[in-house]
């Protein structure tokens, strides 16, 4: 991206953040709206992995790759996404209080730390159970660190929602589920090949998200200070 278009970006940003201040019934409605297509749009690209996965791969190995999406679907939903909520409702609580700064985090960050440790524990201690029901090491390796990963990014979701950014919020499961697309894509046009190629995706994908998320708080900060 050159300078004059990263100035444009910052500019349009900006432009933004100055009408939710003017309008802030209209910058809630405009990031749910937002947040609603980012969310429909990672569905589609979540079907399309899976639908490209299937055929650039012979079904035992596809089925293992869907399997491993499966339990991890669950396992992060199941441990993660309670703490998430928990932050997003407490930030939400304390701005409605008029209290816009300070946030305590480090009660929800100990518990997500914790339900991460607890996960990595018991995940070394079944690697051989889960490694034969995966028929594969570098599939338990992916699964094992895409657990892991979704912990930071569900406390980054639980963050934005607290603070009522909508647009990044959606933006972030957006990204998660484009960069995981990108690998079957590979794959389909010879760039990559295999099983482990289209799996790395699902570690690939909390873990690209990821990237933008210092740019994202530090920017909603620094602007909230203004």
């Amino acid at each position: 991206m050159t300078d004059a278009a990263a100035e444009r970006d910052d500019a349009h940003l900006d432009e933004a953040e100055a009408l939710a201040a003017a309008d802030p019934n209209a910058a809630y409605a405009s990031g749910a709206k937002i947040l609603s297509l980012g969310i429909a749009a990672t569905g589609l690209f979540t079907f399309l992995y899976f639908s490209v996965a299937s055929h650039v791969l012979a079904p035992d190995p596809y089925g293992k790759v869907a399997l491993l999406w499966s339990i991890l679907f669950v396992v992060i939903c199941v441990i993660y996404r309670p703490v998430e909520q928990l932050l997003s409702r407490t930030i939400a609580d304390r701005r409605a209080r008029g209290l816009h700064t300070g946030h305590p985090l480090r009660i929800p960050l100990g518990i997500q730390a914790g339900f991460a440790l607890a996960f990595l524990v018991l995940a070394l201690a079944l690697r051989p159970q889960l490694e034969d029901l995966f028929d594969s090491a570098s599939l338990y390796w992916i699964f094992t660190g895409a657990a892991l990963a979704y912990a930071a990014s569900y406390f980054a979701r639980g963050y934005f929602a607290g603070h009522q950014w909508f647009a990044l919020y959606g933006g972030l499961v957006l990204f998660e589920s484009v960069s995981r697309f990108c690998f079957p894509v590979a794959v389909a046009v010879g760039i990559a090949s295999g099983q482990t190629a289209v799996a790395l995706g699902i570690l690939a994908a909390p873990i690209a998200s990821l990237l933008v998320v210092p740019w994202a708080i530090a920017r909603h900060t620094r602007l909230d200070a203004e």
